[in-house]
C-alpha cells in the first residue's frame, strides 16, 4: 500500500535531478565562456597596453604625461623625460613646475591664455621652443586632451623641430614676397608719377601747338605747310594717347597681379554713361562704313553706384576692339538690358555685339590670359598689348560680375558684362526713356551744366615743375583764366594767406612737392582762420592717379582730384563757371 502511494513522486524527484543537472552544467558552460572570453579580453587588452607603453618609451621624441584633473598629482609618465630634457621623473613628481623653466614666460603665458579659455571640448594646442638636455633649443607642440573616465589630463609633448623650421622658413619666403609685392607696387606708383609728368608736357606742348596754328591767319590755314603741320600734331597727339593707354593697361595689369587695384564706389548715370559711349564711338564708325545701335531695354532704374571709370574702361575696350574687326557695311550694337531688380541692387546686362571676323574655338580658351592675341598677323594688321581684354575681365571680377562671350567665325562676336550694382537712393532717377540711341542723345536729368568757362577767373596754382607749370599756365591764359603759381605747397598757402577773402576763385595743387605737398598744404589750408578757408574750392592736379590717391585727396579737404596728363576740357568743366546764355 505505502509502495504504490510513492511511485510517483519517485520520477518526479528524478526528473528535478535532471533539471537541476542541466541547470548546473549550463551554468558551468556559461562561466567557462565568460572566463574565456575574459581571457581573451585581457590579452588584447594586455596586447594593445603593452603596444600603448611600447610606443610610449620607444618613441624618443614623444613624452607623454597624464595629471590628475583635481588636485594636479602626477599619475603617469614616460620614461624619457630624463633622456629628453635632462629632468627625472621624481623631480617632476616633487614638484610639476619644474617643468616651467623648460621655456620662456611669453610661451607659458601664451599657453595659459589658452588654458583658461579652454572649455575641455577637444584639444588643446600649444607651440614653444624648450631646451633640451644637451644644451640644444627644440620645438615642441604641446596637445592636451581631458579624459573624463580616468578624470585627468593626458599631456603629449611632440618634438617638432623640423616641422617649425619649415614653417618658419615658409613663413620668410611670404614675407620676402609681400615686400617684393610691395616694393614692386611702390616701383608702379613711382613709375606711374614720373611717366605721367613728362607725358603731361608732351601733350601740353602738343595742345599749345594747335592753339598757335588755330590762330593762323586764312593765308597760312590755306597753305600746304599748315596742312602739314595740322596733321603731325593730330598724328603726334593721337600717338602720345596711344602710348599713354599702353602705360595706363601695363600698370594696371601689374596692380591687378599685385592685388592692389582698388575700385571706387560712386553715384553715376547708366543712360548718361551709355550716351557717353555713344558720343565716343558713332562718329568713328559711321566714318568707316559700318551702322551703329545703341539701345537701352526694360529698364525702371537708371541711377547706380559703382565704378564708371572702370566700367567705360571694359566697354571701350570691347568697342574698340569691334571697330578694328568689323568692316564697311557691317554693324556694332551696344544693349543695356535690365534683367531684374532685388535686394536694393539693379542686375543688368550689357553686351557689345559686332559683325566682324569672330574669333576662333581655340583662341576663346584663352582670350583673357594677359598678352594673349588671336595671331602674329592680328597684332601686326590691328596693334593692341593683348592686356585689354585681361584687364576687362579681372575688371569684372572685381566688380563681382561675368563677362561671356559669343562668338563664330566669319559671323562675328557678343561680349556680354551682367553685373548687379547697387541703386543709387541719393538722387531721383529721373526719367525712363527706353529705346535705341543712334540718332538722338538720351536726355540727361534736368539742371546739369550744358557748357562752362574759366574765363576771368583768378587761378592759384602749386606746381614745382618748371615746363608743366608754364604749359598749364599758358593754356588756362589762352582759356581766359589769371593764373598765380606756388612753387611748393608752403608757398601756396602763404599766397591764400597774404591776399584778402575771394580774391582766388580756385586753387590747383599738385600733390608731390618739396617743403610741403599739396596733401598738408591743403590741410593747412583748410584749418586757417578765415572765412574762405573751408569754402574755396581746392582741386588735386596730381600724376598720382590711383583710386587711393583720389579718395586720399577727399577725405584731406580737396573737392576732387584731377589726374595727370590734365584733360584740360575736363578741368574747365569741373572748376568753371556756368556759361551765360544771352
Amino acid at each position: 500500500m505505502g509502495m504504490v502511494e510513492t511511485t510517483p513522486y519517485k520520477w518526479l524527484y528524478i526528473a528535478v535531478a535532471l533539471l537541476l543537472l542541466l541547470w548546473l552544467a549550463l551554468s558551468v558552460a556559461t562561466v567557462t565562456i565568460r572566463i574565456r572570453c575574459w581571457e581573451r579580453e585581457s590579452r588584447q587588452r594586455y596586447r594593445y597596453e603593452r603596444m600603448f607603453f611600447q610606443n610610449i618609451y620607444g618613441v624618443k621624441d614623444i613624452i607623454y604625461m597624464m595629471v590628475c584633473r583635481e588636485d594636479r598629482r602626477l599619475l603617469f609618465l614616460s620614461g624619457n623625460t630624463s633622456q629628453v630634457w635632462g629632468i627625472s621623473e621624481g623631480q617632476i613628481r616633487t614638484d610639476i613646475e619644474v617643468l616651467e623653466n623648460l621655456t620662456t614666460k611669453e610661451y607659458r603665458r601664451e599657453f595659459m591664455q589658452k588654458w583658461q579659455a579652454w572649455d575641455g571640448e577637444g584639444v588643446l594646442q600649444q607651440n614653444f621652443v624648450a631646451k633640451k638636455a644637451n644644451g640644444e633649443k627644440a620645438w615642441y607642440e604641446l596637445a592636451v586632451v581631458l579624459s573624463e573616465e580616468e578624470d585627468a589630463y593626458l599631456f603629449r609633448f611632440r618634438e617638432n623641430t623640423c616641422e617649425q623650421e619649415e614653417v618658419e622658413r615658409l613663413r620668410d619666403e611670404i614675407r620676402k614676397a609681400q615686400l617684393d609685392v610691395q616694393y614692386k607696387t611702390d616701383f608702379l606708383s613711382n613709375m606711374s608719377h614720373e611717366i605721367r609728368t613728362p607725358m603731361n608736357g608732351i601733350l601740353g606742348m602738343l595742345a599749345l601747338s594747335r592753339m598757335s596754328a588755330s590762330r593762323m591767319d586764312g593765308h597760312c590755314k590755306a597753305s600746304k605747310e599748315y596742312g602739314a603741320i595740322s596733321e603731325y600734331l593730330e598724328k603726334a597727339e593721337s600717338l602720345s594717347q596711344f602710348l599713354l593707354g599702353l602705360i595706363n593697361d601695363i600698370l594696371d595689369m601689374s596692380r591687378i597681379e599685385s592685388g592692389k587695384l582698388e575700385l571706387a564706389s560712386e553715384p553715376f548715370d547708366l543712360f548718361e554713361f551709355a550716351e557717353k559711349l555713344r558720343a565716343m564711338f558713332q562718329k568713328t564708325i559711321e566714318e568707316k562704313g559700318a551702322v551703329f545701335k545703341m539701345e537701352l531695354l526694360d529698364f525702371d532704374v537708371r541711377r547706380v553706384v559703382g565704378d564708371e571709370l572702370r566700367l567705360s574702361q571694359v566697354i571701350v575696350n570691347f568697342l574698340s576692339n569691334a571697330v578694328k574687326f568689323t568692316p564697311p557695311g557691317g554693324q556694332i550694337t551696344v544693349t543695356f538690358r535690365q534683367m531684374n531688380r532685388m535686394g536694393g541692387k539693379v542686375h543688368f546686362m550689357i553686351r557689345v555685339r559686332d559683325t566682324g571676323k569672330g574669333i576662333s574655338p581655340e583662341f576663346l580658351k584663352r582670350i583673357f590670359k594677359p598678352f594673349e592675341q588671336e595671331t602674329a598677323t592680328i597684332a601686326k594688321s590691328y596693334g593692341g598689348s593683348g592686356l585689354g581684354m585681361a584687364i576687362a575681365d579681372n575688371m569684372v571680377k572685381l566688380m563681382d560680375g561675368q563677362i561671356v562671350v559669343d562668338s563664330e567665325e566669319g559671323k562675328g562676336s557678343d561680349f556680354n558684362v551682367y553685373l548687379a550694382l547697387p541703386v543709387d537712393e541719393s538722387r531721383p532717377q529721373g526719367m525712363i526713356e527706353n529705346g535705341t540711341m543712334s540718332e538722338e542723345p538720351v536726355q540727361c536729368d534736368e539742371g546739369v551744366p550744358q557748357g562752362h568757362t574759366i574765363e576771368g577767373m583768378r587761378l592759384l596754382m602749386a606746381e614745382d615743375n618748371e615746363i608743366n607749370a608754364e604749359i598749364a599756365i599758358s593754356i588756362l591764359e589762352e582759356m581766359g583764366a589769371f593764373v598765380e603759381r606756388a612753387a611748393d605747397g608752403q608757398e601756396a598757402v602763404h599766397m591764400f594767406a597774404a591776399h584778402e577773402p575771394g580774391y582766388y576763385d580756385t586753387i590747383l595743387m599738385d600733390i608731390q612737392m618739396p617743403v610741403m605737398n599739396g596733401w598738408e598744404a591743403t590741410a593747412t589750408i583748410r584749418g586757417l582762420s578765415r572765412e574762405d578757408a573751408e569754402r574755396i574750392p581746392i582741386y588735386a592736379l596730381s600724376a598720382d592717379a590711383f583710386v587711393e590717391d583720389k579718395r586720399r585727396s577727399v577725405s584731406i579737404g580737396m573737392n576732387g582730384h584731377i589726374s595727370k596728363p590734365i584733360d584740360f576740357d575736363e578741368l574747365v568743366r569741373t572748376i568753371g563757371r556756368l556759361e551765360s546764355v544771352e
